[in-house]
């Protein structure tokens, strides 16, 4: 009888974070779709949702390698190093996209 129960409880928690991912993955892209929309609107063409991922990704690697005044060196070659990164990927991404 604990067995059973031992796995039901183990099996729940495993239905419980498949369903967290699922509805996780479906809130970000459609978070991605709005801004893809808000982008075209703004450039007047079409931008993908995957295009609109890489932009908000090269925003926040910017804002962590320029905007934190009081940071080590190293810390700030880090995320300088993460921008150019996420440019590159950006860059990679337009001609396949």
């Amino acid at each position: 009888m604990k067995k059973s129960i031992t796995y039901q409880s183990r099996f729940s928690i495993v239905e419980y974070v498949v369903s967290v991912r699922k509805n996780v993955s479906m809130s970000v892209m459609r978070m991605a779709l709005t801004f893809s929309k808000l982008f075209s609107s703004v450039l007047e063409e079409h931008i993908s949702p995957m295009q609109s991922l890489r932009v908000i990704h090269l925003v926040v690697a910017c804002l962590f390698a320029v905007m934190p005044a009081s940071m080590p060196l190293l810390l700030r070659l880090l995320f300088i190093g993460w921008f150019g990164l996420t440019v590159l990927q950006l860059l990679q991404g337009d001609e396949t996209d």
